[in-house]
Order: structure tokens, then sequence, then C-alpha cells
């Protein structure tokens, strides 16, 4: 049976928190409208970990079981190869069909000067530049992204994933990761994250790029049982989705550029398909 205690507890925390969150930095102004103050990012970042402090309260104090049963171990090295690979070659579908559709490369980097009002001009030619940012997105910051990722991760995951694991695998990868998706979009509609002032039609590209991608991470979950290597394919994702490839590819509008626009939506709902065809085909075959 369902725990309905425990899953009514994890989400009034989570989305409790997360929503008062988001109203008190609207209030103290925080938004994340144009070029945001480093402030308003940290609101993002303090809210990543909200899911896993909601987790943990409600493991141990409704549920009462060991928080190793979130998911805390490693899993098999060669998924962290795999899904790096598949993530990696989601960015470059994503981006070449913007090449060839809709916006140009700037490989002089003038364009994401101008965009943050940057008139010193560069510290290193652009070409190097553009060689040491893509080694942090490609290495350096799926690293450091480890820890808020994690903090996500632990509650989605490790905590509600499984906890719906009795309607069915496929069941509760779809609605943990519409939960998910839901929980980002007071933070969308309220501070303008990821669309700023295209926040409505936003809310609902991100709804199906987070909710497809939950999907994924979920079936590799049920796999390896890894929250750890959940987020990892969360920080992977992430490190693409503000790395080398936003500052390249410099749009005013995120609804169609960008890891959550338009063309990031369909190859995420694309991957999160085939993760539920597989998820059925081998319940099937059990």
């Amino acid at each position: 049976m369902i725990n309905k205690k425990a899953l009514s507890v994890f989400l009034i925390l989570t989305f409790g928190l997360t929503i008062t969150l988001t109203i008190i930095a609207k209030m103290l102004g925080f938004t994340l409208v144009g070029k945001p103050a480093m402030m308003s990012q940290m609101v993002i970042f303090v809210a990543m970990f909200i899911p896993a402090l909601s987790a943990i309260i409600t493991q141990k104090l409704v549920v009462k079981k060991s928080l190793k049963e979130l998911g805390f171990k490693w899993g098999p090295f060669s998924m962290y190869a795999k899904t790096y690979a598949v993530i990696i070659l989601m960015f470059v579908v994503n981006y070449l069909i913007t090449w060839l559709f809709f916006l140009k490369p700037d490989f002089t980097l003038a364009s994401f000067m101008n965009q943050y009002g940057v008139t010193s001009g560069l510290p290193l030619p652009a070409s190097t530049m553009i060689l040491l940012l893509s080694l942090v997105t490609f290495i350096m910051a799926p690293i450091f992204n480890m820890i808020p990722s994690l903090g996500e991760e632990i509650g989605w995951r490790g905590f509600l994933l499984p906890n719906l694991e009795e309607l069915g695998q496929t069941r509760a990868m779809i609605y943990s990761g519409m939960i998910w998706a839901l929980w980002h979009t007071p933070m969308i509609l309220i501070l303008g994250f990821g669309y700023g002032l295209e926040a409505p039609l936003g809310a609902l590209l991100h709804f199906i790029t987070v909710a497809s991608l939950g999907i994924w991470i979920g079936y590799v979950w049920f796999k390896t049982r890894s929250t750890v290597l959940a987020g990892f394919m969360h920080a992977v994702f992430n490190a693409n989705a503000y790395g080398i490839w936003t500052i390249i590819f410099v749009s005013e509008s995120k609804l169609i550029v960008g890891a959550v626009g338009v063309i990031g939506a369909v190859i995420c709902l694309l991957v999160g398909l085939i993760a539920i065809y597989k998820s059925q085909t081998k319940q099937t075959i059990r």
C-alpha cells in the first residue's frame, strides 16, 4: 500500500517551503527577469535543497526508516558514461536544429558580451575562451553541480519515486516526473525563472521538458536504484543548459532556443516516451 501520509507530508513540506521562499524572494525584489542579480539566482540554488530536506524529515519522522533507503549508492559506473552520452547527444541535436533553422552561432562571443553589457573585451581570444568554457561545461560543471542536483534528486527520485512504485514503475515514473515539473512552476510564474517575461508560455514548455526528463531519470533509477546516478544526470543536464551552448547561441527569447525551449521540449519528450516504452516492455516480459 502507498503510504499516503508520508507522501502528503513530503509534498506539503516541499511545495509549501518552495512557494514561501518564492513569495519572500519576490517581495524582496529578487526576480529573475532581465539580468538577475546574484542574490536572485541564489534563491533557486537554495530551493534545490528543499526536496532533500523534506525527504529526510519525512523519512526519519514519518516513515521511520534509514536514510540509506533513499538510494545513497553509486550504481553501475557504465551507466554514468551512457547517460552522459545521451544528454550530450540531446544538446547536440537541439543546437544543430537551432543552427540549421533558427539562429546561427556567434563564435566571436560578441552577442554574449552585448547581452550582459560587457564593453571591456575578452580576457583571452574567443577561440581560447570557447575551449575553456567547453571544458567547464562538459567536465567541471557536472561535478560541482552534483551537490545542488542531489538536493533535488534525494527528494524526487530517492523518496517520491519509490513511494509511488506500488502504482507500477511506469506510472510512478510519469507521476513523479510531472510532480517534479510542477514544483518549478511557482518559480517560473512568480520570479520569471528560465523565461523572464515569457513565463506564462514558458511554464508549459518547462513542464513538458522537465516531466519528460524526470520520466527518463526515473527509468534509470528503477534500473539502478541509485540516487547518486540520478543526481549526476541532473547535474550534467543543468551544466549544459547553462553552459557553452548559451554563450555561443544567444537569443533574447527562451521559447525556442535553449534547453527548455520548444526544441528541447520535443527532444526531452521523445526521450521520455522511449523510457515509457522500455519500461512497459520490460514489465510485459516479466
